[in-house]
């Protein structure tokens, strides 16, 4: 009992001092590697989310603020709306089986089904200046580490490679769009620079975010929670965390 109260302590102090030295741009070097997965959907799984989206066309919640310009609809929204075969395979041990191949986590599993950023879609479109989010990296609110999972359902653009970019050990990396679509790209958000470049006029993007953790316990520290409900209402106008 003792020893997993300390454990939780030492993970939550480590928790706020990584989310502090992150607003200094301090970042671990030992957490800057990502994996991509091709073919993350079987193809007829794949066809029927883009089939679904077409569902989706009056449910995006548009956010308009100086680091990001796009549409999303947060996880318990997405569940309500669409009831589809995909969103069972994306639960399915297969497809975490998958993840923690790529990442080599045996451990690594969805947050809490209550997060609305355990399974969430963006849209980002080429017209009113063109949508896409500065350079950033993510908070945590999870006691163990946490991946950001970026599944590409649509990348119709004009240039040669995907509109997402990230930054491991602060070196720009792209990745080619000949292959980005139906890809799963995985990262530690909160910990790799990442952002999406702006689209340009006609494009169109149009991704799944997922969020896993070896350890999906939420901090009890309240300015970390606040600070993800904050983003939340940005994103998805639900404060929820």
């Amino acid at each position: 009992m003792i020893q997993s109260i300390l454990k939780t302590l030492s993970a939550e102090w480590a928790l706020h001092k990584h989310n502090k030295l992150n607003k200094q741009g301090v970042f671990d070097c030992d957490a800057q590697k990502f994996y991509v997965v091709p073919n993350a959907l079987p193809d007829h799984t794949y066809h029927e989310a883009l089939i679904d989206l077409e569902r989706l066309k009056n449910e995006w919640v548009r956010s308009n603020t100086p680091w990001r310009r796009g549409s999303a609809i947060g996880g318990h929204e997405l569940r309500n709306r669409c009831s589809g075969e995909w969103l069972e395979y994306l639960q399915s041990q297969k497809f975490i089986a998958k993840v923690r191949e790529a990442t080599g986590l045996k451990s690594l599993k969805y947050v809490p089904v209550e997060d609305t950023n355990r399974l969430s879609i963006l849209l980002y479109e080429g017209k009113n200046g063109g949508d896409g989010i500065d350079w950033h990296v993510d908070g945590s609110i999870y006691l163990g580490q946490r991946w950001a999972g970026i599944l590409v359902l649509v990348e119709n653009t004009k240039e040669d490679y995907a509109k997402l970019e990230l930054q491991p050990n602060l070196v720009t990396t792209t990745l080619p769009k000949s292959n980005i679509v139906n890809s799963l790209v995985l990262f530690q958000g909160d910990h790799v620079r990442h952002r999406v470049r702006p689209m340009l006029e006609g494009e169109e993007r149009i991704v799944l975010s997922l969020l896993f953790s070896d350890w999906p316990q939420k901090t009890r520290n309240i300015f970390l929670r606040r600070y993800q409900s904050r983003v939340n209402k940005v994103f998805y106008n639900n404060p929820n965390p």
